[in-house]
């Protein structure tokens, strides 16, 4: 059971062209967490927004609301990172600005937190605002990297979540360019529990998220966690030369030993093109997987750092803060 001292809470909440939406959400939340027995800061960060985004939540900037301007959009990840580097508190809660993460369940993460869990999950236990399709690729998306992963995620887990200090601590000293939040802090371990929230409805524009930065996503986290998906192929490989060692074994046996019984007309060139054409592509299928990793190793080779603040926009910390 932690102590009972009046602490500190830091939200986070990754900020790209909301600008329809963030006084509204800004309000819900400051109304959430003003009500707990707690000092707060909440972190906005801006991550390239080409609307006003910046504009209004730097208009809503005080003494409990900075700003964290990134010199340009490195994604909801690279935020979610900056953001959580920057975050003093004795807790770091992060959440989305759509307003899909209701701000209302703050406490009862808070709650689990005081009991002695170092990490709260908010776990998503609604499907009702989501399409068939987004339901389906959300399934598959679970299936798939449970399956090929060392790492487990929880059906239905978010990124709106609550950290300990110590587990903030050590999340920053992690530092692949390549990243899935939610993933890192979980491989932490640490104490956790779940707090499962019904999903609001997005009130204003669109998901930011598309198809094609989600698949890069979730490949990007399956390789970065597992190698798992080398293996498959490799598998695969012996599989595919077992079964063409057993094809070839079988017309030789029915077309040339016992004069083609069964009427197969299968000619040795039919045969041939065939495998080559099905073991050439499963060859290609394996050299993309490993160019995956090789990629994966020249970014993480490079050096550079995850994120660039620019430090003239960003609002509430000291030139000793930012880095």
């Amino acid at each position: 059971m932690k102590n009972n001292h009046k602490k500190n809470l830091s939200i986070v909440v990754p900020v790209f062209n909301e600008a329809d939406s963030i006084i509204e959400f800004n309000d819900s939340l400051v109304k959430s967490i003003s009500s707990l027995p707690y000092n707060f800061k909440i972190i906005y960060v801006n991550d390239g927004s080409t609307d006003n985004s910046l504009e209004i939540i730097s208009k809503l900037a005080s003494e409990n609301i900075s700003v964290l301007c990134l010199s340009r959009n490195f994604g909801k990840e690279i935020a979610l990172t900056a953001g959580i580097s920057h975050a003093k508190g004795d807790a770091i809660i992060c959440l989305d600005a759509d307003g899909q993460h209701p701000p209302k369940y703050i406490a009862d993460m808070v709650a689990k937190w005081e009991q002695g869990s170092d990490i709260v999950i908010g776990v998503r236990s609604n499907n009702e605002f989501r399409s068939f399709i987004s339901s389906l690729k959300s399934k598959i998306f679970y299936g798939l990297f449970n399956y090929l992963s060392n790492d487990k995620l929880v059906q239905g887990s978010t990124d709106f979540r609550l950290i300990d200090r110590a587990v903030a601590d050590e999340f920053i000293t992690l530092n692949e360019p390549d990243r899935m939040t939610r993933l890192l802090i979980d491989w932490l371990g640490f104490d956790r529990d779940y707090v499962y929230f019904e999903a609001e409805e997005r009130k204003h524009g669109q998901a930011t998220y598309s198809n094609r930065k989600l698949i890069n996503l979730a490949f990007s986290a399956m390789i970065s966690s597992s190698p798992k998906p080398l293996y498959l192929f490799a598998n695969l490989g012996i599989i595919i030369s077992s079964l063409s060692l057993l094809l070839g074994f079988t017309v030789l046996i029915e077309q040339v030993l016992i004069g083609d019984p069964l009427k197969w007309n299968f000619t040795g060139t039919a045969m041939l093109g065939i495998l080559i054409i099905f073991l050439v592509g499963i060859v290609l299928m394996s050299q993309g997987i490993i160019s995956m990793y090789i990629s994966n190793i020249n970014n993480q080779t490079k050096g550079r750092p995850i994120y660039v603040i620019n430090r003239k926009k960003s609002i509430g910390f000291t030139s000793e803060e930012i880095y």
